[in-house]
């Protein structure tokens, strides 16, 4: 499977403004002096492999959708934010038509919709279009937001075929040559996880979710949701401190749950997503070291506990590795 991330920015999209862009020129060209870069091959893998992240690139501002490419005709899609107009733009540049998609939404919240009216092939007659969730009135809440004074074109408008289908937590669905699961999260309103098994690949996608007190018992459910995982795309927005505090009951979670619930659900790598929206690029760099040495940290505690003692804990390996999503990143599992 190739998973593509169109957008992964929380709460409403964010772009950087002059002073930003000005600041990583400064930083990218202070960085290459000394070097010898008289070609464009070379000024590129300079910019991609010799300078940080922050400086040479960004990692976006659209909110959130992802696409997973499990190889069939149909199209896969979680969430319907300002990325998927992205997506969209995408699939009209190649020219494809009479084409399906499946679009599992989360839930409602105005982040994970406002790039339905701009996905342009949901205007093209021939497509298809299959919007799957949770909720109630799913229809009626995209509706809505296409109605004036909101909005200056009607839900009416679009020209493919669309249809909704409700999915009870639990569920599992044939999409897409792939085994689709539904998860009930905690989040305003509810919201919906959805982990997609195709052979012995798997990939969760776990958007708006808290995780409170229950989450350190040892019969969370979400765990055996997650089991076993290649890939764990977990909404972590907040640092531990702000999800108890200022943050508690916002319906999001931190950098270090996840690193806590990838570990004893036993994901290969875990994905941090839906990042503040007042994060700068070099915050999330930040917040991506603070998570790996949480990580590491925690792993060294594991093993130091009780060495040599018959039944101790073995030393945690999981997750391998812990990523800070971005828009236009793509992952193979």
């Amino acid at each position: 499977m190739h998973i593509h991330f169109k957008g992964t920015r929380g709460s409403i999209p964010t772009a950087p403004n002059a002073s930003e862009v000005s600041e990583k020129v400064v930083s990218a060209l202070l960085g290459a002096r000394g070097k010898d870069l008289r070609s464009e091959s070379q000024i590129r893998e300079f910019v991609t492999k010799v300078l940080p992240f922050h400086q040479g690139s960004t990692f976006g501002g659209n909110t959130p959708c992802v696409r997973v490419d499990t190889g069939s005709n149909d199209w896969l899609i979680f969430d319907g934010g300002s990325g998927l107009r992205v997506l969209g733009n995408e699939i009209m540049a190649n020219g494809l038509s009479n084409q399906t998609f499946h679009l599992f939404m989360s839930h409602f919240h105005y982040d994970h919709i406002q790039g339905i009216p701009f996905f342009t092939p949901a205007y093209i007659p021939g497509n298809k279009i299959i919007v799957h969730g949770g909720h109630d009135e799913m229809e009626t809440f995209l509706r809505e937001q296409m109605r004036t004074p909101y909005f200056p074109i009607d839900f009416s408008t679009f020209q493919a075929e669309i249809s909704f289908v409700k999915h009870a937590p639990g569920d599992t669905l044939e999409v897409c040559d792939s085994t689709i699961t539904v998860y009930k999260q905690n989040h305003p309103g509810d919201s919906y996880g959805y982990r997609v098994d195709q052979g012995e690949k798997s990939v969760v996608y776990s958007t708006d979710s808290e995780h409170p007190n229950i989450a350190h018992g040892k019969e969370y459910d979400y765990l055996d949701f997650i089991k076993g995982t290649n890939l764990l795309i977990f909404d972590a927005p907040y640092t531990h401190s702000e999800s108890i505090s200022t943050r508690e009951h916002w319906g999001h979670s931190s950098n270090v749950m996840g690193v806590e619930l990838a570990a004893r659900g036993e994901v290969d790598t875990l994905a941090i997503f839906h990042h503040d929206p007042g994060a700068s690029d070099q915050d999330l760099t930040d917040f991506h070291a603070h998570t790996k040495k949480f990580l590491d940290r925690s792993r060294l505690a594991v093993r130091e506990a009780k060495p040599g003692i018959p039944g101790a804990p073995s030393p945690r390996s999981h997750p391998f590795e812990v990523i800070m999503s971005y828009d236009g990143l793509v992952l193979t599992i």
